[in-house]
């Protein structure tokens, strides 16, 4: 039986079958045009500020369909996005998986999505650097190649905002290797906990952050942000909104 005469028969209202072929040739056009299924992304921090605004729609473009231009590489060209020199990226932080609509369904209701997951980070590159290299003036080596990132409104750079507060066994990595991620260069994430482990020469730490100490691959970039619409996503920001000052008030009341 041929695909349309299989949709055709569905026991389903004819109202949900046309919602379900618009919503489907816009995921197609998409893909073809930006090369993501979901090309649009909602700005729900003010790390970005003033050039991105909490609420704001972010059409962003592949990874696979376009080359990232960090900011060094920009300004010698006079390359602008967004009004400073530099593409601003949409990236995976720590290769964690991305949360889907099933895990922002389930945090409406007050659930936690699995330590694994994280809401991607769009944030400017400022510049590539290849394994060993340090990944700022008088910083640590580079575990790993990959970009030095920063949202315009933060002091510091994603790879300095962390902190290591503990240490673990080296056996530590090897007893729990199904729920041990390793992301390369002796780091490691813990999928149990969300936490970093970073294994070296005088011991193995844990640690957190948005990128602490790592450098963001090439294979965590989602794409690279071409144009926002303003505060439109407050639509879809608002049920949030709405649930962390009820839960704010329940507090207040005990």
């Amino acid at each position: 039986m041929k695909i349309v005469e299989w949709f055709d028969n569905l026991p389903l209202p004819g109202l949900l079958k046309d919602i379900i072929l618009i919503v489907g040739g816009i995921s197609m056009l998409s893909q073809l045009a930006f090369g993501l299924w979901t090309p649009m992304v909602v700005v729900e921090s003010g790390s970005m500020v003033p050039n991105l605004n909490i609420g704001d729609i972010v059409v962003v473009q592949g990874a696979s369909r376009t080359d990232v231009i960090p900011w060094d590489d920009a300004n010698k060209t006079g390359y602008t996005a967004f009004n400073k020199p530099g593409d601003v990226i949409l990236y995976r932080p720590y290769g964690k998986a991305s949360l889907n609509l099933l895990d922002q369904f389930k945090m409406l209701l007050g659930f936690a999505p699995g330590k694994e997951k994280a809401t991607p980070i769009i944030h400017r590159a400022l510049h590539y650097v290849k394994a060993g290299e340090p990944m700022w003036e008088g910083g640590p080596a580079a575990p790993f190649s990959g970009y030095i990132t920063k949202g315009d409104h933060n002091e510091m750079i994603d790879q300095m905002a962390g902190q290591i507060f503990g240490t673990a066994k080296t056996s530590y990595i090897e007893t729990n290797r199904g729920e041990i991620k390793d992301i390369g260069g002796n780091v490691y994430l813990d999928k149990k906990t969300g936490l970093i482990i970073y294994k070296t020469k005088n011991g193995t730490f844990v640690g957190e952050g948005i990128s602490f100490l790592t450098p963001v691959k090439e294979d965590w970039v989602i794409g690279v942000a071409r144009a926002k619409i303003p505060l439109v996503g407050y639509v879809r920001l608002l049920p949030n909104i709405i649930l962390d000052e009820i839960k704010k008030a329940n507090r207040l009341g005990h």
